[in-house]
């Protein structure tokens, strides 16, 4: 008796919290609403981000370091001109790897395109093997002389006069006899750079100059521009007249000086076929009182 007594009482507490629930929620704003004011401001909280600056003063553009790609040979461009450089043409090389930094230069297009290879004959005897090696030059000389646009010209030659020894443990070191020459191609026939390549080293793979002992290595191809300080005179009368609309623009007040006119012609790409060069001048300017200035503080 006394056990349902107690259940009962239980049972009816818990109605009466059931029922006086939603009084509580409503009658106290600072409850749940309050509670759920404060999730939705820590939702909507701002986050700021770190400020960026989008620059193109140190965009070069384009531009290729090695001549790996495309090819065997792992050579630094600026090398280039070093390895095959010649008296009478001076192969175009960018040194500083960059465009240039002056607002004058005049656009040229290329002589010729040139091709670098290289061929390596590693033989055991140095008879046989200087002797394929010279036969492979002149063959690749015959077949270049008679196709049309191109020209054969060695650069340079080494013929090993040393056998390779042979010890109770095998042989020694190899010894190698090469040979680095350029082919040169004109665009007078139309063909696109692309394509003469392709012509230039089918032709020579069809030789079937590599055999066991001697390779041949296709290297880089770049543009190459013959006496490029003929362009000096034109460059320097672009920058003069540059000169003087920077004079006529700044007046009677300053006085501008060039500098860096006796550098050198650079010279870089600006497409497959074309050569942009330049002088890297320099403008300096004065003011006309503060010229004056300096001379009476040497007084």
């Amino acid at each position: 008796m006394n056990a349902s007594l107690t259940t009962t009482s239980r049972f009816q507490a818990t109605l009466i919290k059931c029922l006086l629930l939603p009084l509580v929620l409503t009658t106290a704003p600072g409850g749940l609403q309050a509670e759920s004011q404060s999730s939705k401001e820590e939702a909507e909280e701002i986050v700021m981000l770190s400020p960026f600056e989008v620059s193109a003063s140190g965009d070069q553009g384009y531009a290729a370091n090695t001549t790996l790609a495309g090819t065997r040979i792992r050579t630094n461009l600026k090398d280039v001109g070093s390895a095959i450089s010649v008296v009478t043409a001076q192969f175009l090389q960018d040194t500083s790897g960059a465009s240039p930094q002056v607002p004058i230069t005049v656009v040229k297009r290329a002589d010729a395109m040139v091709i670098q290879f290289a061929l390596a004959a590693t033989g055991d005897k140095a008879d046989a093997r200087n002797a394929e090696l010279t036969t492979a030059i002149d063959a690749i000389s015959a077949a270049i002389k008679n196709t049309p646009g191109l020209r054969f010209e060695p650069r340079e030659i080494m013929l090993a006069s040393a056998d390779r020894t042979k010890t109770l443990i095998g042989k020694g070191g190899i010894v190698t006899s090469y040979a680095h020459f350029v082919i040169f191609s004109d665009f007078s026939d139309g063909m696109r750079p692309y394509q003469r390549v392709k012509q230039v080293r089918d032709l020579l793979t069809g030789l079937k100059i590599s055999t066991a002992t001697t390779k041949l290595l296709d290297g880089p191809v770049g543009l190459y521009i013959r006496q490029p300080s003929q362009y000096r005179a034109e460059l320097l009368a672009k920058i003069f007249a540059d000169l003087e609309v920077v004079k006529k623009g700044l007046g009677a007040e300053f006085e501008v000086f060039v500098s860096g006119l006796n550098s050198g012609v650079k010279m870089r790409t600006c497409s497959e076929t074309d050569i942009e060069l330049w002088l890297d001048y320099s403008f300096t300017i004065r003011s006309i009182r503060e010229l004056e200035a300096r001379k009476s503080d040497k007084k």
